[in-house]
């Protein structure tokens, strides 16, 4: 009978120790676990503030190559009147020019009255 005793009192000495340690480890999980909520909101938190940043930074690339494109082309508008302006003053016709520099028709008999060697055409246009 008192084996019966101590071995009932080892057994439940046993399930103590394990219910002890049971309750540690489920203490020390649930620790964890609120640590890496906290960090994944944490990361969600920052993923959208930075998706708002990406799509400012995406806007403002939009417009910086809106007006890149804008200056690229009133340059190379600028490079066609200059190249056109020369060719007049050299003494191409009108559709030299027009081939050449990319010009429309109005824009070529405009450069060439006002720029060609022969003053007579302008003189003979205006009456």
């Amino acid at each position: 009978m008192i084996l019966l005793l101590i071995v009932a009192a080892i057994l439940i000495l046993i399930a103590t120790v394990t219910c002890i340690h049971l309750y540690k480890l489920n203490q020390c999980q649930a620790k964890g676990i609120t640590s890496l909520q906290n960090q994944l909101s944490a990361l969600c938190a920052g993923a959208v503030g930075s998706d708002d940043r990406i799509r400012k930074f995406e806007q403002t690339l939009h417009l910086l190559k809106e007006q890149q494109n804008t200056m690229s082309l009133g340059t190379n508008a600028q490079h066609s009147y200059d190249h056109a302006i020369r060719l007049a003053r050299k003494g191409a016709g009108v559709d030299q020019l027009i081939d050449n520099c990319n010009l429309s028709n109005e824009e070529a008999h405009l450069i060439n009255r006002l720029h060609s060697r022969q003053p007579s055409s302008m003189q003979t246009d205006l009456h």
